[in-house]
């Protein structure tokens, strides 16, 4: 799979779904299953599977259950009430909140949606190919945090290496771009050129290539801190 240039609404699409994720779909998770990740799923994301077999999804500009209705996004207010649920300015999703402005228009392009699914979807497919090539350490499962909307892991390495954040953001206040990540709990003597960002290194949206490119810029990280 290869990356296609980002449309233009992409940034402003992302914060909006991620105030979504953080007062609407991940609180909804929580109050039926006690935990908060959601999951890649087709070209957009969502919840895990409940129990019934259902789940909460972003399809473009919908929200919705698969099986089930969806709705147009339109606000955080408006999100909630479609789910049945009470919104709360502390959803008990994180600290690093977007603001809660329940009843402002959420800016949602059809395409940039899109764009973030796959986006999603290529990190998965990367996270899943490195759950079965590295083996000097147990890799954790892969989900989206709402607090920072990115697609992460944990890699706790052997041999008391410490531990590793591994995981693709969509874009933050570090980049407006997505990039993907290799963030050592420890990053106590590392410098450049691999280890290009305070927090561990990066790997660009421009840069990524294909998802075997993305694969062996994450090899490498564990294997420096490894050796």
């Amino acid at each position: 799979m290869n990356l296609d240039p980002l449309p233009a609404e992409f940034a402003r699409t992302r914060e909006s779904l991620r105030a979504l994720s953080c007062y609407v779909i991940a609180p909804a998770r929580k109050a039926r299953t006690g935990r908060i990740g959601l999951r890649p799923f087709g070209e957009g994301f969502g919840t895990p599977a409940f129990d019934d077999g259902t789940r909460i999804v972003v399809r473009g500009d919908h929200l919705g259950f698969d099986p089930g209705e969806a709705t147009p996004i339109s606000t955080v207010r408006d999100g909630a009430a479609f789910l049945g649920l009470a919104l709360s300015s502390d959803p008990g999703v994180g600290h690093d909140l977007p603001p809660y402005a329940p009843d402002e228009a959420l800016t949602v392009d059809r395409e940039a949606s899109l764009a973030l699914g796959r986006w999603y979807t290529f990190g998965q497919s990367v996270l899943d190919g490195l759950a079965s090539e590295w083996s000097a350490g147990t890799v954790g499962e892969a989900q989206i945090w709402p607090e920072h909307f990115d697609l992460a892991l944990t890699v706790d390495l052997d041999d008391s290496a410490g531990k590793v954040n591994v995981g693709f953001s969509p874009g933050d206040s570090f980049s407006p771009e997505p990039y993907a990540y290799v963030g050592p709990h420890d990053t106590t003597g590392l410098g450049p050129p691999y280890w290009n960002a305070p927090f561990g290194a990066v790997l660009p949206y421009p840069a990524l290539g294909t998802e075997q490119d993305a694969l062996a810029f994450v090899l490498e990280g564990l294997t420096r801190l490894s050796a």
